[in-house]
């Protein structure tokens, strides 16, 4: 193993095995006995492997039984552990067990242990490491849920609060867990007692400050790896990750289903914002469970709740029993807030805020203007804070004032985390095509960002882009053309030309342009589009195909058919390549090709191209559907034409 940090090197129990006795185990202790007033004594301490209870890619796990020699004036025999043998012969190079040692020692801690699998120390032998843990019988949530029905919201709700409460502690102390999935989440008890679960196996849990390195595998478990691992979308917050897999394990509570069974539909989801809301709804789950997912699971990390704003979400504090209103105070006194205690990263030390709201730092998408807290000091394993840039605020917004010897901070109104919370309210309309909801909700982030952020702020220009969509689906393309022209120049100031946020508010700009039949500008902002796409994207990625097509859209409405037929045979050739051949977007490219052809008076290669696309459409859609009969139509149109 590579060098260990004293914190690991603590944990390690002195150990020897017993020959010929199956496989027996003993540890050797040097302690103290009060009992006898002994200052030094040493304890041998037996365990027999009873049998294994599971396995994965690098070694398995065994329930052992204490035999003799437990602590106390008695052996205490039969208690009962599980080790975790992991063969580090094999693959050894790249595995750090390290981080799981210290990960397991640091959150079996009195203060840690209710919320993860405590570990009793490891040992070693040649060629294999071993991690003694506590035993929980009962299993798995993986195991529970595939041998029940739906789990009822309540029961969901504790579930996520007690994940929560871990993934709070460890990404406080600058952990990310990156493998969080059922199976990790072991049960100590379940109805018809109370739900108790505990977080384990931080076989690549890793401290933060090797985030900084970009990884050069995709770790964790298919199902559960959010967009930004898999290179979708642009890294935020590394926390983050936790949170769309804790998103994923609600949503299969929910409906047994996966929300995303492909890599395809993922993307899909990406680009097109299409959640299946509908799987939450029909399962039973009420407006705020849905809200709560859709909150964990936005494909951009930094839209995401972070695991201290998600437990104070009103989903989750809904099962948390409030104090009495307060009794009225006598008119000549002043009321004062009931004081909530928190510990403040800024000071590192204990304070009274007189708020009941979030800290400011409690969201992902934090404004750079604001006070940034680091998650690790390299040097010393400590947060540490920074001032990226000062706040001008507008006549009459509070300035935060920090009262020296207090250690208080008085937090602006309107609050930053307001404006995060209602963006993110605005964007979960969106995607459950509330669409009218969503424009009345960014609206107001967006004058607020703009207020406290100034209106070239990232997050502003964020709030800025989502609005634009929200227009656009209602179909106001004018209001959507000023409103995305908007986010487009903001973002085309303040990040790179070619940044892939800048490039999806230059898309959005030319289907709003299109929309509203202006084609010539349409085109414009679909061809930069397309180009920057192809640099960052590549040639064959569905956003890049998506702006091709309709680059030849806006040439064909211009009359341009010669370069709408180049264009669209582009579109064409990457779309069978990336997608189905008989896929919808496919399908689309292929008629529009036809009618670019048709238009040019070229009918026996239209005639080709529409008969290619009605085999398609009567295959995927039917005979009679509207799209179909189109197809059909112009196939027929072409053959007449065509010369003999």
């Amino acid at each position: 193993m590579a060098r260990i940090s004293d914190l690991i090197r603590d944990s390690k129990l002195e150990t020897y095995f017993i020959p010929g006795c199956g496989v027996e185990t003993v540890h050797q202790y040097q302690e103290s006995d009060p009992t006898s007033g002994q200052r030094l004594v040493t304890r041998l301490e037996h365990w027999q492997r009873q049998k294994k209870v599971g396995s994965g890619a690098y070694g398995c796990v065994w329930l052992e039984t204490r035999i003799k020699g437990g602590p106390g004036a008695t052996a205490q025999d039969g208690a009962v552990r599980a080790v975790k043998q992991i063969d580090t012969d094999q693959r050894s190079g790249s595995i750090d067990y390290n981080r799981e040692l210290e990960a397991i020692a640091k959150f079996s801690h009195p203060r840690y242990e209710r919320c993860f699998v405590k570990s009793f120390g490891w040992y070693e032998a040649p060629g294999q490491l071993f991690i003694a843990m506590e035993y929980l019988e009962i299993g798995d949530l993986f195991v529970y849920l595939q041998k029940r029905p739906p789990v009822p919201e309540t029961e969901v709700k504790e579930i996520a609060y007690q994940i929560l409460e871990g993934l709070i502690m460890m990404h406080d102390n600058g952990f990310a867990h990156r493998d969080l999935k059922p199976n990790n989440i072991l049960i100590k008890s379940h109805p018809p007692d109370k739900w108790w679960i505990k977080l384990a196996d931080f076989g690549i849990a890793k401290r933060i400050e090797e985030y900084h390195g970009k990884p050069t595998t995709i770790t964790g478990t298919p199902r559960y790896i959010a967009p930004e691992v898999w290179e979708l979308v642009e890294r935020g917050s590394p926390y983050a990750a936790d949170i769309w897999a804790l998103g994923e394990i609600v949503f299969e509570m929910f409906t047994k289903k996966l929300a995303f069974p492909s890599l395809v539909s993922l993307a899909s989801y990406k680009s097109q914002l299409d959640f299946p809301v509908a799987m939450l709804t029909n399962a039973g789950v009420g407006q705020p469970g849905v809200e709560f997912v859709l909150s964990l699971m936005s494909p951009y990390p930094d839209d995401r709740m972070t695991a201290t704003s998600a437990i104070s979400s009103p989903w989750i504090q809904s099962l948390i029993p409030h104090p009495p209103e307060p009794t009225k105070a006598p008119e000549d006194e002043p009321q004062i807030p009931y004081p909530v205690t928190m510990m403040t990263e800024e000071f590192a030390s204990w304070t009274t805020k007189l708020s009941l709201e979030p800290p400011e730092g409690a969201f992902h998408g934090m404004s750079s203007s604001t006070t940034m807290v680091d998650p690790v000091d390299p040097a010393q394993g400590k947060a540490i804070t920074t001032q990226k840039e000062k706040i001008h605020p507008s006549p009459g917004t509070k300035v935060p004032v920090v009262m020296q010897g207090q250690g208080q901070v008085e937090i602006p109104e309107p609050r930053l985390t307001e404006f995060q919370s209602q963006h993110r309210a605005g964007v979960s309309l969106y995607r459950q095509k509330q669409y009218k909801e969503a424009e009345t909700t960014l609206r107001q982030a967006l004058q607020g960002r703009e207020k406290v952020l100034g209106e070239d702020h990232e997050d502003t220009l964020r709030s800025a882009h989502w609005l634009g969509l929200s227009l656009f689906r209602q179909k106001r393309y004018n209001e959507a053309v000023i409103m995305s022209r908007r986010a487009f120049r903001g973002r085309e100031k303040v990040l790179v030309h070619n940044h892939e946020e800048t490039l999806r508010s230059a898309h959005w700009l030319g289907h709003s342009l299109y929309n509203n039949g202006q084609y010539r500008e349409a085109e414009t902002m679909f061809r930069q589009t397309l180009q920057g796409r192809e640099q960052v994207l590549g040639h064959d990625s569905k956003e890049t195909l998506y702006s091709a097509h309709y680059l030849g859209l806006s040439l064909h409405r211009q009359k341009k058919y010669n370069e709408a037929r180049t264009v669209f045979q582009r579109a064409l050739q990457g779309r069978e390549k990336a997608l189905e051949y008989d896929h919808e977007e496919t399908l689309n490219s292929a008629y529009w090709l036809g009618l670019s052809l048709y238009r040019q008076k070229r009918y026996i290669e239209a005639e080709n191209t529409f008969r290619r696309v009605l085999c398609g459409r009567e295959k995927t859609l039917g005979h009679d559907h509207e799209e179909t009969v189109a197809a059909r139509k112009y196939m027929d149109a072409a053959h007449r034409r065509a010369p003999l």
